[in-house]
């Protein structure tokens, strides 16, 4: 079983590092079943392949210098969750739903905790929820968050 959950594990991790961290997107044929599901923060679950792919050739489009970063990962029988992070220079468009948001040229980093369930050698399902606030606020969509307060001086 031991050999297993690390073989998961690492299927897992190429989808970070492979598919947004270097934009190849042949992986996610590799390792994602041809009818996995992804159920994902605000909408439906979505079927196969494309829309993890396009995910990450959105955000590499918006970030060409992105890196990815695996933070913590652990394996338990068929299931392994993730956080990973992913950072870059907002230098060309991001596509929203609203409209594409043309480049800041701002550093960006944000979060995302993932449960990938397989079998058969494949992602079969995943479960994820991308920190969308902070990367907003970076973009200047939603309002930052106020500062440290100061301390009280002393007089």
């Amino acid at each position: 079983m031991d050999g297993e959950v690390e073989a998961n594990k690492q299927r897992s991790r190429r989808l970070y590092e492979e598919v947004f961290g270097r934009g190849n997107d042949g992986v996610a044929d590799e390792i994602l079943a041809e009818d996995a599901v992804s159920h994902g923060p605000g909408g439906s679950p979505v079927l196969g392949t494309a829309a993890i792919k396009g995910q990450a050739a959105l955000l590499r489009t918006a970030l060409p210098d992105m890196t990815v970063e695996l933070s913590d990962q652990f394996g338990y029988e068929d299931r392994v969750v993730s956080r990973w992070s992913a950072s870059g220079t907002h230098s060309g468009p991001l596509n929203m739903p609203t409209g594409a948001l043309p480049p800041t040229g701002g550093r960006i980093a944000f979060d995302e905790f993932r449960i990938d369930r397989h079998a058969g050698g494949r992602i079969v399902e995943a479960w994820f929820m991308p920190d969308r606030m902070t990367l907003w606020q970076q973009l200047g969509l939603l309002p930052a968050p106020p500062g440290p307060a100061s301390p009280p001086s002393q007089g």
